[in-house]
């Protein structure tokens, strides 16, 4: 019998996870030192990913696209300095989930400052698109780190809305391992956005 240690509720990382982070602290070490080459390949590697996030939040593809360069450009900027603490891919992401809502804290207090008499947005309502936004990149987060398949039937259910009798026809599966798959899923959903908070 094998002893495990790890953190109640979490799952053992696989082996492509351990290369990546292996691979993205090689990248750190290299970018500290001037390669250019090593920040176009961390670049590259999340640039997409990382403005799909930032637009979840700011429903704007020109703004998306700001928050995610000036994160790469802060990371090159301050090269020689640069020790994110973690995973490579959680720093770049709570790097563009600040910066992201640090704009729109500010376009909300310009909105308030700026607004007419009858359109003042109150501070309610900005700290709930806030809450709602990071409720958003939460989910995004937690479904990223679910096996493929599973996160596949997690996005056509919840965000596709498809039934499981759809869901089992597009993928090629039976309805219950969508039923066990979406169950499991919802499961470690539930659990990383109840961490999250």
């Amino acid at each position: 019998m094998s002893l495990e240690i790890r953190f109640a509720n979490q799952p053992l990382p696989s082996w492509d996870d351990v290369k990546a982070d292996a691979e993205e602290r090689a990248w750190v070490g290299r970018i500290r030192a001037g390669d250019l080459d090593a920040f176009e390949a961390l670049y590259r590697g999340y640039w997409e990913r990382l403005y799909a996030f930032a637009f979840r939040y700011l429903r704007s593809k020109e703004d998306a696209e700001e928050i995610v360069q000036e994160v790469f450009l802060r990371i090159w900027r301050g090269r020689a300095h640069w020790v994110p603490a973690g995973a490579v891919r959680n720093y770049l992401y709570l790097a563009v989930r600040n910066a992201a809502r640090d704009r729109l804290e500010r376009a909300a207090v310009a909105r308030h400052w700026g607004a007419g008499l009858g359109e003042r947005v109150t501070a309610a309502e900005i700290q709930s698109n806030l809450e709602a936004a990071d409720l958003v990149a939460a989910v995004e987060r937690a479904l990223a780190e679910l096996p493929v398949k599973r996160a596949e039937v997690c996005k056509l259910r919840l965000i596709d809305e498809l039934s499981y009798a759809q869901i089992a026809q597009r993928l090629g599966i039976c309805e219950k391992t969508v039923e066990t798959q979406l169950a499991r899923g919802l499961k470690f959903l539930r659990d990383r956005i109840r961490d999250a908070r």
